[in-house]
């Protein structure tokens, strides 16, 4: 399995909805006379793969330019999960480069760059999607690891208030049906924070039920359109 295939689901709808804008033959957004690794020098020697190259970096630096402090720093990491990961899979058996690439463009133009104060719409990082309804009384989490095995975490849920944050899965039927395991959710700046939270008085051994053998869901979630 690869990055793209992983991703696949959270990202099909998205890519039907948006056509790619057309972009001209030209060189990455990196110099090729200091291309260092397998994945550079790819890219450098094709001219698709550059021009992809080059329009990430271009969906990159308008997200960024937009976003507040939060943002900007949630974004940076992300970006840095997304290269290491490309950069570990990159000839792997049935990675694709220029699939994958082409999926992270799109997904950083889906960044949402106007203002979202409440819970409810559609988040995204590198590891996958947050979506919440209702106020926030509703979620739905999709994350996978980045590793060879690809193992994925999938709650569906209702959410409550805790604090200025949200609690997923604290309903007595979630906690029975997921022994224990929750999720917090918090906002910072333009940003969602997701937080793997293990049963109270517990151990959390063999982690929550809802995860493969890697548990996924954390870090920071950017507003997607």
């Amino acid at each position: 399995m690869t990055l793209r295939t992983a991703r696949a689901a959270a990202v099909a709808l998205a890519c039907g909805l948006c056509a790619a804008p057309p972009v001209l033959a030209g060189p990455p957004s990196f110099d090729c006379a200091a291309a260092r690794s397998k994945v550079e020098k790819a890219i450098c020697a094709s001219p698709a793969l550059s021009d992809l190259d080059r329009r990430m970096a271009s969906a990159y630096a308008a997200a960024l330019k937009g976003l507040d402090d939060a943002g900007k720093a949630a974004l940076r990491t992300d970006q840095r999960i997304f290269i290491d990961a490309r950069n570990a899979f990159f000839g792997t058996r049935d990675y694709d480069l220029k699939a994958d690439l082409a999926d992270r463009a799109a997904w950083l133009e889906r960044i949402d760059l106007a203002p979202r104060t409440g819970w409810d719409g559609l988040w995204g990082s590198v590891m996958g999607e947050i979506t919440l309804a209702g106020g926030g009384a509703k979620a739905e989490i999709s994350t996978v690891a980045l590793t060879q095995s690809h193992p994925v975490c999938m709650l569906e849920a209702s959410a409550r208030p805790d604090g200025s944050a949200l609690l997923v899965g604290a309903a007595p039927a979630d906690i029975k049906a997921n022994d224990g395991w929750t999720v917090r959710l918090a906002r910072s700046g333009a940003t969602l924070t997701a937080e793997l939270l293990p049963p109270k008085g517990g151990d959390g051994a063999g982690g929550p039920p809802f995860c493969g053998n890697i548990p996924s869901v954390g870090g920071a979630f950017l507003p997607l359109r």
